[in-house]
């Protein structure tokens, strides 16, 4: 069977257009067509809803050697759902960091393979600064991931410094990267014919984004909407170049580079960053980002408001408590708010100056 064949045979299937016959041929391995496209084929069967048809093609894709399925990776135009249906079936280390490599890699699989890849693959994710840029949601991936080496966190700081540092350098004139492959339709496609994506659960899809609503004028919008209604890139150049009433929001941002761009504007006013010091609500990611600040930590009323939040890790809260004139000393021994061991230092900290 020709290259041309086999594609229109792989297009089909994704239809609903090829007969049951056909297809269970093809997941029994029984068609003549390469390796690489018989491969292609059996990962679309794998999905199909008739357990006849998925059953064998499962069967086939798992005993496939490691080397053999690799190889294929690097040697044909696999399509995004093709491998994201591949990492769901076969998850050697070796498999999955092709699948990194390859520049047909949806985002959505990127993100999987980020938040469960072993050291190989999260090494593969984080040198590529493109793909990186067109999915910033990669680095939150990567540090949730349950065996990310102290190296890739290094080198993913690094990276956001360096962002943040181009960002503020290129005066908002920093263009959004185009995003990476996508999923989205091809999922629909499927599962307009009944398609069961393998172990969907074990490896769930990252949520996806908001539905677009009808076209307005942004400035008109609420604060928080407009807000809500950014991409990440958007809302890091917001954070760094925008008004007081828009950090006041993003810096609650679950995703740290958000805050942490809120930290490093230019607009910043030291009224904004004792605010902060003193919320409850933000991370202790913003936290950490205050009191590393010598030139922030040298104002009293800054370093006042981290001693007394909550959720300031203690090392950092009782290295200050020796500034804190007897008043304020008095009232963090006293506030309940305060960390216990907090607490106690102070009121240790207090006995001993009377």
């Amino acid at each position: 069977m020709s290259t041309d064949a086999a594609k229109q045979l792989i297009d089909g299937i994704r239809n609903g257009m090829i007969p049951r016959q056909v297809r269970l041929f093809a997941a029994q391995g029984l068609l003549p067509v390469s390796r690489e496209d018989l491969l292609r084929i059996q990962l679309l069967l794998s999905a199909d809803p008739d357990p006849e048809l998925s059953g064998p093609a499962r069967k086939s894709v798992g005993e496939a050697e490691p080397e053999t399925v690799v190889t294929a990776i690097r040697a044909s135009a696999f399509d995004p759902i093709e491998l994201d249906i591949l990492v769901r079936l076969r998850q050697e280390e070796t498999v999955w960091a092709a699948v990194a490599a390859s520049r047909s890699v949806s985002n959505e699989t990127l993100r999987i393979l980020a938040s469960r890849g072993g050291s190989l693959v999260q090494d593969i994710i984080v040198t590529n600064q493109v793909r990186l840029l067109g999915c910033l949601e990669i680095l939150e991936d990567l540090r949730g991931n349950s065996q990310v080496t102290q190296v890739v966190l290094r080198r993913v700081k690094e990276f956001e410094e360096e962002f943040i540092d181009k960002a503020i350098a290129a005066a908002g004139e920093l263009e959004e990267p185009e995003p990476g492959p996508s999923l989205e339709d091809a999922l629909v496609a499927l599962k307009a014919i009944g398609a069961h994506i393998p172990a969907e659960d074990e490896l769930p899809y990252p949520p996806p984004p908001e539905p677009e609503p009808e076209p307005v004028d942004r400035d008109l919008l609420p604060v928080h909407t407009r807000l809500y209604l950014m991409t990440t890139f958007e809302k890091i150049m917001t954070a760094l170049k925008g008004t007081r009433e828009e950090r006041a929001v993003l810096i609650m941002s679950q995703n740290r580079l958000v805050a942490r761009s809120v930290l490093a504007s230019p607009k910043l006013s030291e009224v904004e960053i004792q605010r902060f010091a003193s919320s409850k609500s933000v991370s202790e990611e913003v936290i950490h980002g205050i009191a590393g600040n010598p030139r922030w930590m040298q104002k009293y009323p800054i370093a006042l408001a981290i001693s007394q939040n909550p959720k300031t890790p203690y090392r950092i809260a009782v290295n200050i408590l020796p500034r804190l004139n007897f008043r304020d000393l008095d009232r963090v021994a006293k506030d309940r708010n305060v960390p216990t061991p907090v607490r106690r230092q102070a009121q240790f900290i207090r006995q001993r100056r009377r």
